[in-house]
């Protein structure tokens, strides 16, 4: 019951990120919108946890300028062992797909808590 409670908080929280995803994800058995689904609870969390606040609201053009993101190996790595431990199996398309649109919110997720500082020193 609690990873419904927590998907249901993302999904109010980050509603562009869940369409985006549905947009560059969603097929008729649901896998890889799921697995990146869960990477993007996933990496929320860690940032509210690090933070102490929930990241801002991402918004569409963030996540465009994610996708002409290079994805460093260690996120490249940490999507494999995602997907690897999932009970199901993408293709390498969705595999590569599932890493484009992670990329993205890694890159927005970040780029908005930046930006949400403003002036401020960050230390």
């Amino acid at each position: 019951m609690q990873t419904a409670k927590e998907l249901s908080w993302f999904a109010i929280r980050q509603p562009t990120v869940v369409r985006f995803l549905e947009r560059r994800l969603w097929a008729p058995d649901g896998d890889a919108f799921a697995i990146a689904l869960d990477a993007a609870c996933r990496l929320h969390a860690a940032l509210t946890i690090s933070d102490g606040v929930e990241p801002p609201r991402v918004q569409e053009p963030l996540l465009r300028e994610g996708l002409a993101m290079t994805p460093p190996p260690s996120l490249v790595a940490w999507i494999g062992e995602l997907v690897a431990a999932a009970p199901v199996v993408l293709t390498d398309a969705e595999e590569a797909a599932v890493t484009a649109a992670v990329t993205a919110i890694a890159w927005s997720l970040t780029a908005g808590r930046v930006a949400d500082v403003g002036d401020a020193v960050v230390a």
